[in-house]
């Protein structure tokens, strides 16, 4: 684990760089197809339409895939520079434009973000929400029809059975195989408390509207 972790502090700033990168070519282009999809959806028959349903689905999720990749591959790579042993030592001479090169990898992540459902609500006016809003998440969904509705609940259900799996797992060798310390254990302890009792308070409220 020493030597992963001293490895991957040397590179730290070129890996965010690439990340950025990356994610600025990718994301672009996968927007790109996605827009261009939009466009030949407006005159396409009705046996195109079904292939382009499908390239809008796909090119979608290669958009939000990379923006989550992105946040994610950035998190992981600049947490190895907090270290205040690291940032004392000469290795650490880079760190700071490493720190400035996440932010601005994180602020494209969230440009991409909103660029991503303009372009879906300009081909379907009906989405409603503001994507710079917190309720956004609310909108969107209310103004999606019924199948569309059943879509995203069956993936949030399947979300949280993947979830009950995982934190377990994490629970066990955060600290007892990577020593991360007790705080590591903490973390991951109240987000596994928070999606149960989530999914448990949102389905009393669900049935308590049924049944009054």
């Amino acid at each position: 684990i020493r030597t992963i972790n001293g490895t991957i502090q040397q590179y730290i700033f070129p890996a965010l760089i690439i990340i950025a990168v990356v994610t600025v070519v990718v994301g672009e282009y996968s927007l790109y197809r996605l827009k261009n999809v939009y466009k030949e959806m407006k005159d396409a028959d009705e046996d195109r339409f079904y292939e382009l349903d499908y390239e809008e689905e796909k090119w979608g999720a290669w958009t939000s895939g990379v923006n989550l990749v992105s946040q994610v591959a950035c998190i992981i790579i600049l947490s190895f520079g907090y270290s205040l042993k690291y940032i004392e030592s000469g290795k650490s001479r880079y760190f700071l434009f490493a720190c400035i090169i996440f932010i601005l990898c994180y602020f494209y992540d969230i440009y991409l973000s909103v660029r991503y459902v303009k372009a879906i609500q300009a081909a379907h006016p009906e989405k409603k929400g503001d994507p710079t809003s917190s309720k956004f998440t609310e909108q969107w969904v209310e103004s999606c029809d019924e199948a569309e509705k059943e879509i995203i609940y069956k993936s949030a259900y399947k979300t949280y059975i993947v979830l009950n799996k995982v934190i377990p797992i994490l629970l066990l060798i955060a600290n007892m195989f990577l020593n991360t310390g007790i705080l590591a254990v903490l973390v991951v302890a109240v987000i596994y408390l928070v999606t149960g009792m989530t999914y448990i308070r949102s389905s009393m409220v669900s049935k308590a509207k049924r049944i009054g």
